[in-house]
Formats: C-alpha cells, structure tokens, sequence
C-alpha cells in the first residue's frame, strides 16, 4: 500500500508539473501576441504607437502646429461656437479687398476661444470632459456684444489675425478662471493672462502685427458703420460651451 501511496505521489508530481509547463508556455505564446486596437479607439484622430510625425506645413496652407504630435495626446480646446450672418460674411470678405489685405484669409468656421490649444493625455480626456460640463452647468446663458476690430498674433509669431472683439467681461472672465482652474489640475497652460475675447476671422502667415495694426482705425469704424446699418449684428447669445478632442466634439449647454 505504502509503494502504490507513493506512486500515486509520483504520478501526482508529474500531472502537476506537465500542467505547470503548458500554462508557462501558453503564458509565453500569449505574451507575444498583441490583443486588437478596440474599435472605438480607432476613431479618435491620434498618432499611431511607434509612429514618427513629421509636420509639413505645405498641407495646411503653410500653418505651423503649435505643438508637435504626441504619442498618446489629443489636442483640446474649449471654445463658444459663433455662425456669423451672410450678411457679415460679406463684410468680412470685403474688408480683404477695400483695406489691401488680399494676403489674408477668411476663415471658414469662427470662435470665440476660452483655452489655448493645449495637449490632453488620452487617460485625461473622460474626467476632464466632466469638469468642462460641470462648468456648463454652473454657468448661465449671456449675451456677448461685438465692438471693433483688434490685431493678433500667435505665440510663434507664425501666423497673425484680425479679430472682433467681444465683450461681456463678467461673463467671459467667469468662463475663463473656471477653466483656468481645470487645466492646472492637468498641470496644462492658462489662457493669457491679460485675455482679449474675439472672434478671429481674418488670418495671414507670419508676423503681420505691425502692417495690420496701421489699418485697425480704418477697420473699426468700418465695423461700427456695418453694426450701425445691422443693429441686429451686434450682439451674440451664448447658450452652450463646445470642447474639441482631437477628431471629437463635445458640446453643453449653459443653465
């Protein structure tokens, strides 16, 4: 009985051990294959892993990135969505013929930023989409009114605008500090410190300020003569805050 307990034992051992030796080598096999990209994930508009970005200016209408690609970020921005009338959009293209500015561009959409253009690491994008919509929530809705026309540049000096600036400060500033607080939980850049709300509608390449900043005189008068003519144009409702996430937007509505 003692020799069969013993063989038993032994037999015991090697079940154990053969069991030991696939889970191992199952382990090893496993470990070298590489579990599919989730689908949902596919759709953000990011920088593959092991994937080198260069940046080429000449697709993008010569513009420089403000920041290189990441891999693993997204770049973010939380803005008010503005949909000028036809009849702005006429004046606006107007302006580039009448004050000799055919360099420049329109834009094709406009907005009034509340963050610069920052970099948000994908594991931050969830919760610091929440605080961008608990901010929505706290917020109430405002008009905003457009004055005259202001010069801008960015902070690389590659590329300059002509804006038209929007006051409500109270407001704005409100918007402003609330998500300056957000972005230093990410440890991410504050807006400017002295913030001047606009709406950019006219861009050039390169620093322009000194050649634009000479026609702001002629350019705001001609706006308070537009605003005069269309009273209906001078001020904005405010009714929701947008947040851009790479290829993704998200968008709430103020209280």
């Amino acid at each position: 009985m003692a020799g069969l307990s013993l063989i038993g034992e032994y037999s015991s051992d090697s079940e154990d051990e053969k069991l030991s030796s696939k889970k191992e080598e199952n382990q090893r096999y496993n470990a070298g294959k590489r579990l599919p990209l989730p689908q949902s994930i596919k759709t953000w508009k990011g920088v593959d892993h092991h994937t080198e970005v260069t940046d080429d200016p000449s697709q993008h209408e010569g513009k420089i990135r403000s920041f290189k690609h990441e891999r693993g970020t997204w770049a973010t921005l939380v803005y008010i969505l503005y949909k000028p009338s036809e009849t702005l959009l006429s004046w606006m293209n107007l302006i580039r013929t009448h004050h000799s500015i055919e360099d420049g561009k329109i834009f094709e959409e406009f907005h009034v930023s509340l963050t610069r253009t920052v970099p948000l690491k994908f594991h931050w994008i969830d919760s610091f989409v929440e605080g961008v919509k608990k901010i929505s929530e706290n917020s109430n809705q405002f008009a905003m009114e457009l004055t005259d026309v202001k010069v801008y540049c960015n902070d690389n000096k590659t590329r300059t605008f002509l804006g038209i600036c929007c006051e409500n400060d109270e407001a704005l500033n409100d918007l402003t500090e609330a998500l300056n607080k957000l972005l230093n939980e990410y440890l991410l850049p504050r807006f400017y410190e002295e913030a001047s709300h606009h709406v950019s509608f006219l861009w050039c390449l390169d620093n322009q300020e000194e050649r634009l900043k000479v026609k702001l005189p002629s350019l705001s008068s001609s706006l308070r003569n537009f605003i005069a003519e269309n009273p209906q144009e001078s001020y904005v409702q405010v009714q929701e805050l947008h947040c851009k996430v790479g290829n993704r937007l998200y968008t709430f509505n103020l209280r």
